[in-house]
């Protein structure tokens, strides 16, 4: 009951969209379509402004905009009132029949037919009876066999069409059932989809604020290159090697700017906020606040089962040995037909099971290899800390300056950007593999 009650309403939002939507003009009879004026409909969208966001927030908004799961909700609504017409129509197609009739057409039949009902006839006497009303009866008897003839085959072609919108009715309730699935994966796809998106940004923005502060170093290098110059200590060439790796490294950070400005307009746009290149993306509680635990695999059958694609596939299935055993066919070649599509629909469900045991086995495969790149990531990380602390004393001692002592804090931030980048990439994988226990396969 409570799912009946939200697809409701659910519907009922989504009704609520089209009574803004604006009714096409009425084709007119005779009117020229190279003359007509051509209509265009684009809304005004509304965006909110934020000045941060999070993955949940964000989840929220996405989930809420959807035009996908709009679309599906209107689509099984469709789908629903077609079934429910045409079993209202088949239901009520139903033919006549002609009463079985005979009148006498021989003098005999006419004479008996007469002695039945009490009446005498001389045949001496009513000679012009007969001959009148014989031939009379005989045009009207065809008649009669005629209407009898054409009322069979009217109600066979009846019968015929009743059985086929019985069975494209039934076709369309197993559509319904795999539209309701294919909402459901559309809302963990989407789910899935915004979670990549969203870790794809915050990775970028890490590098980002990553590559500035490179940057900053690298002019340094140049201004240091000139200074030494100055006093002979260095050649043009220095110089010149130093620019171009300054140069270098601003185009890569432009192109990565690029790139990251686009995602954040695209995501912005799906969530329904106004672009805002200064917003802040926070970081996903779960990466700051939990240990990375190695992904543990389900069972690959509990999976499968579960999962919406063989779902899908087994009503298809379903429906093929329904459509078999319950449609009347007027040949044999309709037999073969359907047994035939039967077959297509079996060989598609073993198909099906194949092709998502394989992902089920890529993702998994995947989600271990980052895991172990998150490990070493993290003692490259602790290497480089330690490195770090060594560098230190080397400085209190006097023995490096304050810029080589920065360019190793640098190399540390490099190196803790890289691990953050590996945990976006693992727990984007790991919460495919938990999609795939909810049953959404990728």
């Amino acid at each position: 009951m409570n799912k009946s009650l939200k697809t409701m309403a659910g519907l009922a939002a989504s009704l609520a969209v089209l009574a803004n939507t604006v009714i096409p003009h009425a084709y007119a009879a005779g009117e020229d379509a190279a003359a007509a004026k051509q209509a265009v409909y684009v809304n005004e969208p509304s965006l909110e402004t934020v000045a941060s966001i999070d993955l949940p927030g964000v989840l929220e908004r996405v989930m809420k905009d959807s035009a996908n799961l709009q679309l599906l909700l209107l689509k099984y609504a469709a789908q629903n009132s077609k079934q429910q017409d045409l079993e209202s129509q088949a239901s009520a197609m139903y033919g006549g029949s002609v009463a079985s009739v005979h009148l006498p057409d021989t003098p005999q039949e006419l004479a008996a037919g007469m002695a039945a009902q009490g009446v005498a006839v001389d045949p001496a006497d009513n000679l012009w009876i007969g001959p009148m009303t014989t031939v009379t009866n005989k045009a009207v008897n065809q008649v009669i066999q005629g209407m009898g003839a054409m009322t069979d085959g009217m109600n066979k072609i009846l019968a015929s069409q009743r059985e086929q919108m019985k069975s494209a009715a039934h076709q369309l309730y197993t559509d319904q059932r795999n539209t309701l699935l294919q909402q459901e994966e559309a809302k963990e796809g989407i789910r899935l989809q915004t979670v990549a998106q969203y870790a794809q940004l915050l990775g970028q923005k890490k590098q980002l604020v990553f590559m500035k502060e490179y940057e900053a170093v690298l002019k340094k290098e140049v201004a240091r290159a000139t200074a030494l110059q100055e006093q002979g200590l260095a050649s043009a060439e220095d110089i010149r090697t130093a620019s171009n790796v300054l140069a270098k490294h601003q185009e890569d950070m432009t192109a990565l700017d690029q790139n990251y400005r686009l995602a954040l307009v695209q995501l912005s746009f799906d969530i329904g906020i106004a672009f805002n290149p200064e917003l802040e993306l926070k970081d996903i509680a779960e990466l700051s606040t939990e240990p990375i635990t190695p992904i543990v695999r389900a069972d690959t059958k509990k999976l499968l089962e579960n999962s919406y694609g063989m779902k899908s596939s087994a009503n298809n299935l379903d429906e093929a040995m329904w459509q078999q055993g319950n449609t009347v066919t007027g040949s044999t070649y309709g037999s073969a037909y359907l047994g035939a599509n039967g077959a297509i629909a079996g060989t598609k469900n073993a198909q099906t099971q194949l092709e998502l045991t394989k992902k089920i086995e890529a993702t998994y495969t995947e989600a271990e290899k980052a895991y172990q790149s998150c490990l070493a990531e993290a003692r490259l990380t602790t290497e480089a800390k330690l490195d770090r602390d060594k560098m230190k004393l080397r400085y209190e001692a006097g023995v490096i300056s304050l810029h080589d002592l920065n360019k190793v804090d640098l190399k540390v931030h490099g190196q803790e950007t890289t691990l953050e980048a590996a945990k976006l990439k693992y727990y984007t994988l790991r919460e495919k593999a938990k999609a795939m226990e909810k049953g959404f396969i990728s």
